[in-house]
């Protein structure tokens, strides 16, 4: 006799694709508030034109957000944080200045350039959160979620070989020597 053996063909198990994030650079150095310190403080007259006193660097990372300050010749300070750690990611106005805040920044926001680029921040703050909801918290969450779909269809999957096998060996009179248990 034949014996016909049905399996189902959309099985297999295509797991979505995790979002892969370029490296992206920004350039946040606040030539505005340096010009403000330079005018409103004699002790920061050292630098004449602004920019001098230093300059920001956000570098946007696959697992992680990096802000460099480098001031010299006092000192340079590279801060890295996973994206799941940056808190509330933020558009700030002070005046009539647009900046970004978070805790890759805790004690002040970044205000870009000379304050005005209403743009740029809207598109930093825009790509810390979608890289923070792929990669934080919330991202980490719905992995787990697709790993246990995933489990779950193949609990399912084994459940049905296991009665085909049993049919298969009932058809072929072969006696069932032990039964597995979970």
């Amino acid at each position: 006799s034949n014996i016909a053996i049905i399996t189902n063909k959309n099985s297999m198990i295509t797991p979505k694709t995790n979002t892969v994030f370029e490296t992206k650079e920004y350039n946040v150095t606040d030539q505005g508030c340096q010009l403000l310190c330079c005018l409103t403080c004699p002790l920061h007259f050292l630098p004449v034109i602004p920019g001098t006193m230093g300059s920001k660097r956000m570098v946007l990372e696959e697992e992680e957000a990096v802000l460099m300050i480098n001031c010299p010749p006092c000192c340079s300070i590279n801060t890295r944080r996973p994206y799941g750690e940056l808190g509330s990611v933020d558009k700030n106005n002070c005046l009539c200045c647009k900046g970004v805040s978070s805790d890759l920044n805790k004690s002040f926001p970044l205000f870009v350039g000379w304050g005005c680029d209403d743009a740029k921040v809207t598109e930093i703050v825009s790509e810390l959160k979608a890289r923070m909801k792929a990669r934080g918290d919330t991202g980490q969450i719905e992995r787990a979620e697709e790993t246990l779909s995933e489990v779950k269809h193949l609990r399912e999957e084994v459940s049905s070989l296991k009665a085909d096998m049993k049919l298969l060996m009932q058809h072929l009179n072969v006696p069932v020597q032990y039964e597995m248990e979970r």
